[in-house]
């Protein structure tokens, strides 16, 4: 059965179809499309706004037969309760924005696809009830899905997680996520996700999460995003608390996100190559704002703004390999050491900390309570650069380690004002051993050139 135009207008539900007319039909003057057909009334299949009992079948099978039509399912506005509802080869469900709700009916996921080529979904609300589930059960859960198009969907009140993509591609778009007990957004082997323009807030342990099962070309691009008040109610030592937490995932774009009140760290980046992190914006964090950690190569941090974390940003693990990094034009204010959630001492104060192939350039940082430009740590320091920044108001200006044997590092044409204890200065596993090296040289800093920087 087909909706009319009164029924359409009456249900509210002319709006989200608008987007599935042909182009041509949307010009001023065209004949318009005939509404009966632009889709199929879920209604017309038994399913019933408002009722208590499970309509998990009923919704089944008008799925079924509206793929067999190729036509969209249109699932009027109302609450209806479903479980394990699979979405079948090029599924096109629209409802209404904030109005058409689909409720957990068993404690289970609500819609899965798997080995399908395609599927798309708009506005609708999946609402777990905040019953507990399994780890990364998830209100939708995809497997092997090589286009899946979210857009304007709402999760909420996840048992575990609101959406998990394995093995998938496709566009999740201007979506929210509340209130879910782990995370909001978990990927696994992605075959290229770009999520963009949604909301995340009030998670139990990650924001959105991109993994890989090994190290890989992941493609994933992450903008434009807001995601906040990220808790790390499972503890651990970071693989919580995340607003955004890319493991092995290499080729990755985060760009251009708003990040609030993560537990540990914004954004964070471990194992993954060839990751760019840039434009971000971060207030608030435990631990670090950016990280990129252990076996890494190739990390770009820049045009961050990052503001009252523990640190700034840390770009470390040389000893498992993890180097080549430009952390550049960044602002980062306020880095106070502090006792991270779950840890045993206080961390951090420092704006930025990097250990090998690494150029620290063009950044601003203020009131770095320790340091503002921590280059290496113990014997894991080389080829490092720290030029033309600017730093104020911090303890060290800029530490450099004087472990190993062999070093090679540049600091040159920086800004330092109002470094109480020395504005270049040589440590060993973070003690200061020299004088400050931007009044004299020291035989113990061989192969570390300070020059040309402005000291007040």
């Amino acid at each position: 059965m087909t909706l009319s135009r009164r029924s359409l207008l009456a249900g509210g539900l002319l709006s989200p179809i608008a987007a599935h007319l042909p182009a041509q039909a949307q010009q001023r003057g065209a004949a318009p499309t005939p509404l009966g057909q632009l889709g199929l009334d879920a209604t017309q299949f038994g399913l019933r706004p408002g009722a208590t009992d499970d309509q998990s079948q009923r919704l089944q099978a008008a799925l079924g037969e509206a793929a067999r039509r190729s036509a969209p399912l249109l699932l009027p506005p109302g609450r209806y309760r479903v479980s394990r509802v699979a979405l079948p080869e090029g599924t096109r469900l629209i409802g209404v924005s904030e109005a058409t709700r689909l409720v957990t009916a068993d404690g289970g996921p609500v819609l899965t696809a798997s080995n399908i080529s395609r599927a798309s979904l708009s506005g609708l609300v999946l609402d777990g009830l905040d019953i507990p589930s399994p780890q990364r059960s998830a209100l939708l859960a995809a497997d092997a899905v090589g286009e899946i198009a979210i857009a304007e969907l709402a999760f909420a009140n996840g048992g575990s997680v609101g959406l998990t993509l394995n093995r998938c591609g496709g566009r999740i778009t201007a979506s929210s996520f509340r209130k879910m007990r782990d995370a909001a957004l978990f990927s696994l082997d992605s075959r290229g996700l770009t999520i963009e323009g949604n909301a995340v807030a009030d998670c139990g342990n990650n924001g959105i999460q991109i993994w890989r099962s090994e190290a890989g070309d992941d493609r994933s691009i992450l903008r434009g995003n807001r995601v906040e008040r990220i808790r790390a109610d499972a503890g651990g030592d970071g693989q919580n608390g995340n607003g955004i937490s890319l493991y092995r995932a290499g080729g990755v774009i985060i760009e251009g996100n708003q990040l609030r009140d993560c537990a540990m760290t914004f954004i964070r980046n471990n194992s993954g190559s060839g990751v760019q992190i840039l434009g971000n914006q971060g207030r608030r964090c435990g631990e670090a704002g950016l990280y990129s950690e252990f076996a890494f190569e190739g990390a770009i941090m820049a045009n961050n703004l990052i503001e009252d974390c523990a640190q700034g940003a840390n770009i470390t693990n040389l000893d498992h390999g993890g180097r080549l990094a430009v952390f550049a034009n960044n602002i980062v204010r306020n880095a106070r050491k502090a006792v991270a959630p779950n840890g045993k001492g206080p961390v951090g104060g420092i704006g930025v900390h990097v250990e090998a192939e690494a150029a620290v350039t063009g950044n601003v940082i203020e009131n770095a309570s320790e340091t503002g430009i921590s280059l290496g740590w113990s014997w894991g320091m080389r080829n490092l650069a720290a030029t033309g920044n600017i730093i104020r108001k911090t303890g060290i200006g800029i530490s450099i380690s004087l472990v190993p044997k062999e070093r090679n590092a540049l600091i040159a044409n920086n800004l330092i004002a109002e470094a109480r204890n020395g504005a270049v200065i040589g440590s060993e596993y973070g003690k200061p051993v020299t004088g400050d090296l931007t009044k004299a040289p020291d035989a113990r800093a061989a192969g570390v050139r300070v020059e040309n920087n402005a000291v007040s």
